[in-house]
Formats: structure tokens, C-alpha cells, sequence
């Protein structure tokens, strides 16, 4: 278990955690969605969406059981998820989530530095959305 410097840290911590995970369930949920809808247009590019949701759904679990282990109760929230049917406005509304993602775990590496247990999964998880953004920009790119 890890030994936080305080109180507040504590929570503070678990509460970037649990962000996290609600994060990364919306994206899930998102991108099932984006799965179902593209399956009939470009089953590539479902496939896509479906190995991103798998990977995020990986992610959830991570966070969760972080919370759970350091004392905590995971709490969920409502997930605001894009549910477009155009393939052009799917994947610019995934490329919207993967950056918000990018600039929240980027913050969370320096506020996580006296954490190593944390911090290698926050890394992890940062490197499946810096691969997520990739792969949708560059179907975004050949569409265009």
C-alpha cells in the first residue's frame, strides 16, 4: 500500500483516480458506440474503434482497482458520449477525447512522481492514447 505524504495528498490522488477511471468508461462507451455505427460503413475502421474500447476498458479496471487497493470506493458518473452517426464527426470527436486524455495524464505524471506504483500505469495508459490518437488522425487524414 502506498504511503501517501498527507491526508489531502490521499485524496487528491484518489480523486485524479477516480476521474480516471470515469474517463476512461465514457471513452469506452464512445467508442462501442462508434464500433456498432461504423461496422456497416468501414469494418476497419470498426475494428479500430473496438480494440481502442477494449484498451480503455483495460484502463478502467486499472484505475478502479488502484482505488479499491489504496482505500477507496469507486464512484460513477454520468458519461457524456458523442453519439454521431458520421464517420468524419466519430472519429474528430475521438481525437477531442484521446488529447483531453494526453493533457490529463501529462499533468498527472508530475502530480504522481512520489508515486512509482501509479505513475507506471498513468504512463501506460498515456502511451494506448497517444496510439489511439494516431490511428483515429490518420483515418481522419485519408478521409480528407
Amino acid at each position: 500500500m502506498i504511503k501517501f505524504k498527507s491526508d489531502a495528498d490521499r485524496d487528491s490522488v484518489m480523486h485524479e483516480l477516480e476521474l480516471n477511471m470515469n474517463e476512461e468508461f465514457r471513452a469506452a462507451i464512445q467508442y462501442i458506440c462508434h464500433r456498432i455505427t461504423a461496422q456497416s460503413i468501414d469494418s476497419m475502421m470498426a475494428e479500430a474503434f473496438k480494440s481502442a474500447a477494449l484498451d480503455e476498458m483495460s484502463h478502467i479496471l486499472f484505475f478502479s482497482d488502484l482505488i479499491t487497493k489504496h482505500g477507496g470506493t469507486p464512484k460513477f458518473r454520468n458519461w457524456d458520449t458523442d453519439k454521431s452517426i458520421d464517420i468524419k464527426t466519430m472519429l474528430e470527436k475521438d481525437i477531442e477525447l484521446e488529447k483531453s486524455a494526453r493533457k490529463r495524464y501529462s499533468a498527472q505524471l508530475k502530480q504522481m512522481k512520489d508515486y512509482p506504483e501509479i505513475l507506471s500505469i498513468i504512463q501506460s495508459v498515456l502511451s494506448d492514447e497517444e496510439e489511439h490518437e494516431a490511428i483515429f488522425t490518420d483515418y481522419l487524414e485519408k478521409m480528407t
